[in-house]
């Protein structure tokens, strides 16, 4: 089969490698979507390693085309499905106590990590999450970033009719929006880029605000009756969103800082105003099963709108270009096609 295997930072090649071949209780899926993400933009970059050579990839869909024999779930050949492709070991502490998204072995040299950058994969059946014929593959490809979104707002216990603020309007700060307007919340957006702001009102944005040129804590707090908003989601990595996490929240207010940073950016607060307001800060890193199974379930509802977030598609031929692209901020999704030429 075809796959771009990363062989070294910034050295991706498209090669001819082995099809998988599947053990008693797997399924050979083969792939339809895979979206470039930030992790395989770092893995490309060198800001990540895991090992050389890996096929990277993890947000993708396919169609089942074998089942083996010892597989217990209804699957068969022709299944259109949503692929969790970060295993977890089930035995750590953390896959024990309901936080596989901490689990110590998923990137462990010797298990099969991502690989949607491949023609086919061989996973457990319990990767595998069939959807409806009414999704696309191009959509059911946003399920793991999804399921990201819907981690990061349950660390925030966001609840019907609340306030959220988010800060930054790329593919995820998009996705967060939709996800939090789903549960019931009024949501604002703040991004210094203001084609970026027309995108998150067409998805529903309350209000957006151009921090670049309005006063984002008087805005929020004209909105609020004074009181500042009730939750924060950073998902920019700019520094200046820090502090405006703090200044645009209400006492009790709870801020997750959903992105990572490629320096170690100290959190602007002081241990009194923790305490005198009782803020609650936290963070979210991946997700877990259950968080997967509902963002499929949110797509196949059409609650989630992600096709207006797929900038470009390419096939294996324009792999560097691909991830290239993914890396501007004129795109919010590079999805490679796997049947494109």
């Amino acid at each position: 089969m075809k796959a771009a295997v990363l062989v070294s930072p910034g050295n991706i090649e498209v090669r001819e490698v082995d099809t998988p071949v599947i053990k008693s209780d797997e399924v050979l899926v083969k792939l339809k979507n895979c979206g470039i993400c930030t992790l395989e933009q770092r893995l490309y970059q060198g800001d990540m390693k895991i090992f050389y050579p890996i096929i990277p990839g993890h947000e993708v869909s396919g169609e089942v085309v074998e089942v083996g024999p010892d597989v217990l779930s209804d699957l068969h050949s022709g299944t259109p499905a949503a692929l969790d492709l970060v295993t977890r070991c089930g035995e750590c502490y953390y896959c024990r106590t309901g936080q596989s998204n901490m689990c110590r072995h998923r990137f462990k040299q010797g298990t099969r990590i991502l690989g949607g950058f491949g023609e086919y994969i061989a996973v457990k059946a319990y990767q595998v999450f069939p959807i409806p014929d009414s999704l696309s593959f191009e959509e059911a490809a946003f399920a793991e970033p999804v399921a990201c979104c819907i981690r990061s707002l349950k660390k925030i216990n966001l609840t019907l009719g609340e306030d959220l603020l988010i800060l930054g309007s790329g593919s995820m700060g998009l996705m967060h929006l939709q996800v939090a307007r789903a549960m019931g919340a009024r949501v604002f957006v703040s991004d210094p880029d203001v084609k970026r702001l027309g995108k998150a009102s067409e998805l529903g944005a309350a209000v957006t605000i151009d921090p670049k040129n309005e006063n984002l804590t008087r805005i929020i707090m004209k909105l609020t009756d004074g009181r500042g908003v009730d939750a924060v989601v950073i998902t920019s990595p700019a520094h200046a969103a820090l502090s405006s996490a703090l200044d645009a929240l209400s006492k009790t207010g709870r801020v997750n800082i959903y992105t990572s940073y490629g320096d170690k950016p100290d959190f602007p607060v002081d241990a009194n105003t923790l305490h005198r307001n009782e803020y609650l800060v936290t963070g979210s890193e991946g997700r877990t099963e259950h968080d997967f199974h509902i963002a499929v379930r949110l797509l196949s509802f059409g609650f989630i709108d992600v096709k207006s977030l797929v900038s470009k598609k390419i096939g294996f031929s324009e792999i560097e270009d691909g991830i290239r692209a993914a890396m501007t901020s004129e795109t919010y999704r590079v999805l490679l096609e796997h049947e494109a030429n």
